[in-house]
């Protein structure tokens, strides 16, 4: 996907096709060139960004897509219908070989405005200096928080925070136009009612077996420890942050043996994405260890 990297922005319509190997780098560099008032929501992270409260995500705003089927077809939006275009945009790569998108520009204010938004990082310090530093192992969880959490609450997580040391927490705010995009509307779900999403980070140089064990412990730990402070039933999770200990599918065992890890992801989205991946690759193409599943998967031989 590295050589698929254009870029075409249409002052006109004010919107852009970006090549699926293009970064956001190239992206945000194409816009400025063409217009010094428009934005794209997304930059914290490659599917979000400062501008999610005011914006959304950026599968809100992505208007068409070139997709390679599991038929070898190159379709656009029109082409594919509806319900596949619904399914690639935040339902993971269960459905095809994305080509490119086209997304819609959103204009931004030269000023703060009452969508700020504010990411709260937090981590205990154990040094007085800094270094630069290469991750070369990782572990990542999350959560979402929905009812606010009280000082008392606050304080107890911090005290487990500093008996586990090496796990880190970020908040990242929700609500503005977050929780105006009904749940349904794409396949991501966390919209109205979501205060907080959580993500847990854990981060190592050390190899090994016991290194590895040691620091997923941990941060398994911390994420037990936050159970009543999150969503339930299901305890919802974000997809980017892919989380094996939800589930795995193991290539066979159709829908019910994702349940957990679908439901985490997509809440009641999940069994429409079974329904459209049923029918665009029923011989399930494009898996991987917690992709959509058709209703009957089989095992690979």
């Amino acid at each position: 996907m590295c050589h698929l990297r254009s870029i075409h922005v249409d002052i006109r319509t004010e919107t852009a096709w970006v090549q699926c190997g293009a970064t956001l780098g190239e992206l945000f560099s194409a816009i400025a060139e063409k217009s010094p008032t428009h934005a794209f929501p997304a930059g914290v992270c490659p599917t979000y960004g400062n501008l999610m409260r005011k914006h959304g995500l950026s599968v809100d705003n992505v208007v068409d897509a070139r997709l390679v089927d599991a038929r070898g077809e190159i379709l656009d939006r029109e082409s594919m219908g509806e319900d596949l275009f619904w399914a690639i945009r935040g339902g993971g790569p269960s459905f095809g070989v994305v080509l490119a998108y086209r997304v819609k520009w959103q204009h931004f204010a030269p000023a703060a405005h009452v969508d700020l938004f504010v990411r709260v990082l937090v981590e205990v310090v154990k040094k007085t200096s800094r270094r630069p530093r290469n991750l070369v192992h990782l572990k990542r969880k999350s959560d979402y928080v929905q009812r606010p959490i009280d000082r008392p609450g606050l304080e107890a997580i911090w005290r487990k925070m500093m008996e586990v040391e090496v796990v880190k927490m970020a908040f990242n705010p929700y609500g503005g136009r977050m929780s105006e995009i009904a749940a349904e509307a794409t396949p991501f779900p966390h919209r109205a009612g979501n205060l907080w999403k959580i993500q847990y980070q854990v981060n190592w140089d050390e190899g090994g077996a016991e290194a590895e064990r040691r620091h997923v412990a941990l941060c398994r730990e911390m994420y037990d420890y936050m159970t009543p402070y999150v969503s339930r039933n299901p305890r919802a999770s974000f997809l980017n942050y892919k989380d094996l200990d939800l589930g795995v599918n193991g290539g066979g065992g159709g829908a019910a043996a994702a349940e957990g890890y679908g439901r985490s992801y997509f809440k009641g989205n999940f069994d429409r994405l079974v329904k459209i991946k049923s029918k665009v690759d029923p011989h399930n193409l494009f898996r991987h260890e917690q992709s959509v599943p058709t209703y009957l998967c089989k095992p690979k031989l």
